[in-house]
């Protein structure tokens, strides 16, 4: 450091032992002189962490704050530097030096500083503070990623709700069968799970769900919406006797209960009312959902759970990009997955493009063409079992080519974004995924090489 300190200990030179007043003075000093370079690669060969010390010594200076900043970023001491950034007030720097150093907790609470509230929700999900990330995320209204991260805090119900209102129905009906009774909201589950059903024509077990949570109590403060919603389900069915009945009833309770006294009259007159409005989905549409199982009384009272099949679930789990995955990895890595269509020729991937999407491929042919100038020339054709996209989500490379659908496609969508909060939650499964990708970038490798020998 300038006359005071040297530092050897490179190309086999002998070690030089100084002290820490010493070397804390000689990076203090090349700070102050602006060589932030030099001051990183002295700080950065030293074995003890010298950093804590340095910070309280330059104190609240600006400009050897800065410098300090600096010094610690060139020798890639990211937590040292986010410290320097958030005692000079920079919050904003400081959650990106925190992220950079994995540090999440710290990274969400700088960006929640700077009312980056997406970031901070998305680094308290990566810290698996989950409570702390679903209320960010509905703060800035992404409603899928809340879900999400309230089905990791264990509050089935809301999750369930959001599902509900997103129109993911199958996994709403899973999440909210998990509320159990007597939990303050298990009535308002059962009305969302008997809403799913008669969604998808199941109005018979929509009844029946309701029925087993009514059994033979009287029409009350705490059951007058079952019954409500029990009325709604008989006139979908055509059961309209029934439902004046169960109308009736409930004006006994309180004659002036919503549209009870209208929905009596529309029937008296023969028409029968409209059905019940459920919550808009929110820019989703319905998905269909596959009921097996009735429900029937368990021993020891309650009842059985609804059972939905997952479409296409065989499908996927079939392929060798999936082949060494777990059933439970399988199950939580198909519910990332959308289901998607294209039409004959219409473009799944532009060269030259960022990749968003890997697309496993379902139904139908898509054509792999390079784009050279005004020449596009087709090199290869998959099928129903390949992928496309997969360097979308390794990288932020431009697409190198053109995918386009031959005939109509059907495939599975599973979004950048998406894939990479999964693999941080799934380690393992990272592992295989990237391995067959690795393998599958071989394979085209050598068909190229081999290609190009001929």
């Amino acid at each position: 450091m300038g006359d005071n300190v040297t530092i050897r200990g490179r190309a086999g030179e002998g070690n030089t032992f100084l002290t820490t007043a010493q070397v804390l003075q000689g990076l203090i000093k090349l700070l102050g002189a602006g060589k932030a370079v030099e001051a990183a690669d002295i700080y950065s060969r030293c074995q003890e962490d010298l950093g804590y010390l340095l910070v309280n010594k330059v104190g609240k200076d600006p400009a050897l704050l800065r410098g300090l900043a600096n010094m610690f970023f060139r020798a890639r001491a990211y937590d040292k530097a986010a410290l320097c950034c958030e005692n000079l007030g920079e919050f904003a720097k400081a959650a990106s030096l925190y992220e950079q150093d994995d540090d999440y907790q710290s990274a969400a609470e700088m960006y929640a500083k700077v009312e980056n509230f997406e970031k901070a929700a998305e680094m308290f999900e990566r810290n698996q503070n989950f409570s702390q990330a679903a209320e960010l995320y509905l703060k800035v209204k992404n409603y899928a990623r809340a879900a999400v991260c309230f089905e990791q805090a264990v509050d089935y119900f809301v999750a369930g709700k959001l599902y509900h209102e997103l129109g993911k129905y199958r996994k709403s009906m899973e999440l909210l069968q998990k509320v159990q009774a007597g939990q303050e909201n298990f009535q308002t589950a059962t009305i969302l799970v008997s809403d799913i059903l008669a969604r998808n024509g199941y109005v018979d077990l929509a009844i029946k769900k309701i029925l087993s949570v009514i059994k033979s109590r009287p029409v009350d403060a705490e059951t007058v919406e079952l019954y409500y919603h029990l009325a709604g389900m008989h006139a979908m069915k055509g059961n309209l006797e029934v439902a004046r009945n169960v109308y009736q009833q409930i004006t006994v309770f309180d004659i002036a209960y919503k549209d009870v006294e209208d929905k009596i009259k529309e029937i008296a007159e023969g028409r029968a009312p409209a059905p019940i409005a459920g919550p808009a989905p929110a820019a989703v549409a319905d998905e269909d959902l596959s009921v097996d199982v009735e429900v029937e009384p368990m021993p020891g009272g309650g009842e059985a759970p609804i059972v939905s099949v997952m479409e296409g679930f065989d499908f996927l789990q079939k392929i060798p990009l999936f082949a060494d995955m777990p059933l439970n990895e399988m199950k939580a890595f198909y519910n990332i997955c959308e289901e998607r269509t294209f039409q004959a020729g219409e473009r799944i991937i532009e060269q030259g493009q960022t990749g968003m999407a890997l697309y496993v491929l379902r139904e139908g042919k898509v054509g792999v063409v390079r784009v050279e100038g005004a020449q596009a020339v087709e090199v290869a054709v998959l099928k129903a079992g390949d992928h496309v996209g997969e360097m979308s989500l390794v990288d932020e490379v431009p697409t190198s080519a053109r995918v386009v659908a031959k005939e109509k496609v059907v495939t599975f969508e599973i979004s950048r974004d998406r894939f990479l909060r999964f693999l941080q939650a799934n380690d393992k499964f990272a592992v295989r995924v990237y391995r067959v990708f690795v393998r599958t970038l071989a394979q085209r490798l050598r068909e190229t090489t081999a290609k190009l020998a001929k």
